[in-house]
């Protein structure tokens, strides 16, 4: 002990400069805004956990993806119910339930939570059975999955070797700088002198922005007309897009055991589920694996009594209400908002 004190005593510079990095750590973890400077997907990511945590008692939820987070919640007014949507992008089926356990921590049961998330989710290779055996899935989803949840809640997701692996992905996290080294980055290589004391960090406004955005909207944010889609993009462009992802999805089935597991769970709880399949460009409806996931979602609204199916007027746009094929334009927003509103908002209020 005595020789450890006076190795610090000697090598007063590593003394220092261990105190400096320690502040710096501690004030990464304390300053309320330090997610800010983080990049957009996982500062996004933060923000939907953090309101989870938050005790706001939503009537109603929806889990999503990319394309269902183009739908706008609702704000009670008056008699009206609440609803909030919880979408995220590239996060996968098997955290489902898992968010739906750290919301229900925080607030009351919702009357019922509406499941839109796209038919390709259960794609077989998307429904790995472990992440540590399938690290490029893991790749996509990990910047999600990590931000969603700490260390001891991943924990209670996965056993064995897989354990072990998001273990060891996690743990780093717990260090402040690590887990926003991405933002520091950006921060300390891409900023100039006048721009650090003017507080005009990089992502800063745009993730404020992007917060006061998801305030307004109770969770959307249409990706469509959000983010920066390469110019130029032409409908023949987008059509080779589809035609190439309707070829592969026609030689794919459909793994839905995630789904039964999610479905499961919320029965135990009495909390009814409302499956949705939020339109996609014309050519998708017609493929080997939307056909089985449809059916799917169909039997088992007619099975079990906390299920229901409610289905847009047409799952069917063109083209031109999508910005790349995949998320909706300025058209394609307003139209699956008025679709929404028009025909599925009502039928939800009036299940039992």
């Amino acid at each position: 002990m005595n020789s450890f004190i006076s190795f610090f005593k000697e090598s007063k510079g590593f003394l220092w400069a261990l105190v400096i990095v320690l502040c710096f750590e501690l004030f990464l973890g304390l300053y309320p805004k330090t997610d800010y400077i983080d990049p957009t997907g996982v500062f996004y990511t933060t923000l939907k956990k953090e309101i989870a945590e938050t005790k706001n008692d939503f009537d109603y939820i929806m889990l999503g993806d990319s394309r269902s987070l183009s739908i706008r919640g609702k704000k009670p007014e008056g008699n009206s119910p609440s609803f909030y949507n919880f979408s995220l992008p590239a996060a996968g089926t098997r955290y489902l339930k898992y968010f739906v356990a750290k919301y229900l921590e925080h607030n009351a049961r919702p009357k019922a939570i509406i499941f839109a998330l796209d038919p390709e989710q259960f794609r077989p290779a998307q429904q790995t059975s472990g992440f540590n055996v399938d690290t490029k899935i893991w790749a996509l989803f990990k910047h999600r999955l990590l931000n969603l949840f700490s260390i001891s809640e991943n924990l209670q997701q996965y056993e064995g070797k897989e354990a072990y692996f998001i273990f060891k992905e996690a743990l780093p996290n717990i260090v402040p700088s690590v887990r926003h080294r991405d933002g520091l980055d950006k921060t300390f290589t891409g900023m100039k002198g006048r721009e650090v004391l003017e507080g005009d960090f990089p992502y800063y406004k745009s993730n404020t922005k992007l917060a006061e955005l998801t305030n307004e909207t109770y969770g959307q944010v249409n990706l469509g007309t959000y983010l920066e889609i390469p110019p130029g993009i032409t409908l023949d462009m987008i059509q080779e897009t589809v035609d190439s992802s309707v070829k592969i999805l026609n030689q794919e089935s459909a793994d839905l055991q995630t789904l039964d597991e999610f479905l499961d769970y919320c029965e135990n709880l009495n909390i009814p589920v409302i499956l949705l399949e939020v339109p996609h460009a014309e050519g998708f409806t017609s493929t080997r694996l939307y056909k089985e996931v449809r059916l799917g979602f169909l039997e088992r609204a007619d099975k079990r009594k906390n299920v229901h199916w409610v289905p847009f007027p047409d799952a069917n746009y063109p083209l031109d209400h999508f910005a790349e094929g995949i998320h909706f334009n300025e058209k394609g927003e307003v139209r699956v908002n008025r679709d929404f509103d028009n025909h599925i908002w009502p039928k939800i209020l009036q299940l039992p």
